[in-house]
Formats: structure tokens, C-alpha cells, sequence
């Protein structure tokens, strides 16, 4: 086995150094093995040797008289070598109680890379597996904690009763007979409906004649229209209505909306026809720049 040690010289490492081991001792019964180990360096302050012991040695090197006191000894102890070791392992029993075996039994139940989320994804789709519902548990959440520490200690539900109650300000029997007391006064009552009643202003006798003389004046001017007419529709040629009335008023429009219309010229020069088809009712112009549409004032026969 290599051994390792490190020589500093006031702390930087040390090299070129010609260390010697000048201690080789057995602990068990500090007799002197010879010949001791040759020391090499290594590098940067290291220096190695290699030794296989058949048991405990202590070993104590010098590096050399160009280091002080405090820097020139190293002291270790170094352990059997690797075939006593081996040897020493091979002589243990070996493991009892079928503990490897059951190990290995449930290892063997493992799929190939059990850590893989792939695998175990596989494994929940293929059970029906449901994730949960990460949103109706924070809303759960949300409510219970505005619980108090243990909602089911009925101490705990008390102090939260008794705290409402402390807060809660009802008002008095004073200040309800307060309110009270002028809605149950006849007096309060009738000043309420005698407010009511003189703030109404009804329409007077006369106000209300005025508008039933207007509008029997507006029937009266349809007097040249009989009630039949109305009715029947009645605004043929041979009827004589007054110039301007609401019949002759009527009839000169059927006769433009219901009639022949003739437009005679290029120049927009027109004729309405009566009911006859051949008597002339209305007669004027109507131009068009394009842009707008006017007509002259109707000629009425």
C-alpha cells in the first residue's frame, strides 16, 4: 500500500527533500522492522512511500536537516496490508437470515428505471388513476382558514358567540318607542294625508271646459264632411266640397296618389288626372340637377 505524507517549510511546501524514515516500529511490542521503507517525492510538498505490514507499524520521517524542528518530523501509524485485509474479510460468515434475498425479491418487483415520471405516469393511466382537483382544494382551503385553531371545541365556538354578541348594538326599547310613537299618532296620520291632499291641484270647471270647446270647434270645421262620407270614402268628382276644406283637401291627394300621372315634356312639366282618368286635377314641374329633386308649386284647376 502507498502511503502519503506533506512537508511545509513556515507554511509553503517543501521539495527536493531526501526524507528518511528513521522509527519503523511493530505497536504491538515496538520491536524494530528492518530494513524501513525508501521515501520519494511526489511533488509540491508530497512525498510517498509504499510498505505492506503484516500488522500496526508506527513510522516516524525525517525530512531532512534544511527544515526547522517544528517542520522536520512526521509521525504516523499504518495498518496491515491489503492481503491481510482480504484475508481477514474472507474469513467472515457470510450473511445470514435472508435479508439479501427479500431485498432482492422486491427489488425485482421495480420496473428497469423506477424514477422515471414516464414510467409512472404509465402506471397511473393504466390504474384510472384521477389527478385531484388542485382547484376545489384551494377553495376549501381558502374557507378553513378562516376557521379558528379547533373549530370543534365548543369553548372556542362560545368565544366567537360571545364576541359577536359583545359587538352587536341593538337598539333600545326608548329608541324604538321614539320611532315608533309618531306612526301610531291619529294627528301624524291626517297631517300626512292633508299634506297630500293640498299639494293636489286639480283642473278647474273652466279649465277643463276650455279644452272640450276646442275640440268641439275642430269637429265642427269637418262639417262638410258627413259622417257617411267619412265612412264610405266616399270624394267623387260630382261632390262639391268648400275650397281648402278637409274633403277637398283629401280628394285633391287621392287624386296625385290614386290617379293617372303624365309627365309631358323633358322638362319635368306633369299632369295629375281626376277619378275619371281624363279630367285634369294638378299640373306643375318637377326638376332633377342630380344632386336634389324640386318641384314648382302645384296648379290646381
Amino acid at each position: 500500500m502507498i502511503y502519503v505524507v506533506f512537508f511545509s517549510n513556515a507554511g509553503v511546501p517543501a521539495t527536493g527533500l531526501t526524507p528518511t524514515i528513521g522509527v519503523y516500529k511493530k505497536v504491538s511490542d515496538a520491536t524494530d522492522v528492518t530494513p524501513a521503507p525508501t521515501v520519494s517525492e511526489i511533488g509540491g510538498g508530497f512525498y510517498k512511500f509504499t510498505s505492506s505490514p503484516a500488522e500496526a507499524m508506527v513510522v516516524r520521517m525525517n525530512g531532512g536537516g534544511s527544515l526547522a524542528e517544528a517542520d522536520k518530523y512526521k509521525v504516523m501509524q499504518i495498518t496491515p496490508n491489503d492481503a491481510s485485509l482480504d484475508a481477514g474479510v474472507s474469513t467472515r460468515a457470510p450473511e445470514s437470515g435472508g435479508n439479501v434475498a427479500a431485498i432482492k425479491t422486491k427489488t425485482d418487483n421495480l420496473p428497469s428505471d423506477p424514477a422515471s415520471n414516464t414510467q409512472v405516469a404509465t402506471r397511473l393511466a393504466t390504474s384510472g388513476y384521477t389527478a385531484p382537483d388542485n382547484a376545489g382544494i384551494s377553495a376549501v382551503k381558502a374557507k378553513t382558514d378562516n376557521l379558528p385553531a379547533a373549530p370543534a371545541v365548543e369553548g372556542n365556538v362560545q368565544g366567537h358567540v360571545a364576541d359577536a354578541l359583545a359587538a352587536y348594538d341593538p337598539p333600545t326599547k326608548a329608541e324604538l318607542d321614539a320611532a315608533v310613537a309618531p306612526l301610531a299618532l291619529e294627528a301624524g296620520i291626517e297631517a300626512h294625508v292633508l299634506a297630500v291632499l293640498n299639494s293636489y291641484d286639480p283642473p278647474t270647471r273652466d279649465e277643463a271646459t276650455a279644452d272640450k270647446t276646442a275640440i268641439l270647434a275642430a269637429v265642427a270645421a269637418l262639417n262638410d264632411l258627413t259622417v257617411g262620407e267619412i265612412l264610405g270614402g266616399d270624394l267623387s268628382d260630382s261632390l262639391g266640397f268648400p275650397a281648402n276644406s278637409l274633403a277637398d283637401l283629401v280628394r285633391k291627394l287621392f287624386w296625385v296618389l290614386c290617379n293617372r300621372l303624365v309627365i309631358t315634356d323633358a322638362s319635368g312639366a306633369f299632369t295629375a288626372y281626376k277619378t275619371d282618368g281624363v279630367t285634369p286635377a294638378v299640373a306643375g314641374t318637377v326638376t332633377d340637377n342630380g344632386t336634389t329633386t324640386a318641384r314648382s308649386a302645384p296648379t290646381w284647376p
